[in-house]
């Protein structure tokens, strides 16, 4: 993590207070109120406030997708088209639905499942 980050964050987020613990941490006060591509070019930067949106800017398999996302100039459009598309999946819901064991494979049956 960025070292400035980590500085100001010890300073927002201090240990065993009694103070209201509310902090904002987004790293671009300019457009905390909307979604634009700054997330992107903070975790290039080392200023990703969670490991795992931090692996995203240093991983093998994502560091391109995030450096291109980070320089497109027409971030807010293609963001419509990807809300668009997820808003056509039907996701199934209730009993229909299911919660996958493991991100990378759908559940098996319930009668050859080991989890049963």
């Amino acid at each position: 993590m960025d070292v400035s980050l980590l500085s100001s964050l010890r300073s927002k987020c201090p240990q065993n207070t009694t103070a209201d613990p509310t902090a904002n941490l987004d790293q671009n006060p300019f457009s905390s109120a909307v979604v634009d591509k700054s997330f992107y070019s903070q975790i290039i930067m080392g200023r990703g406030v969670l490991q795992f949106d931090q692996d995203l800017a240093s991983d093998r398999l994502s560091k391109s997708t995030v450096a291109a996302i980070a320089r497109s100039s027409d971030f807010n459009a293609r963001f419509g088209q990807a809300m668009v598309k997820l808003g056509a999946t039907q996701v199934l819901t209730g009993k229909q639905g299911q919660i996958r064991k493991s991100c990378r494979a759908v559940n098996l049956p319930t009668s050859t499942s080991f989890f049963n």
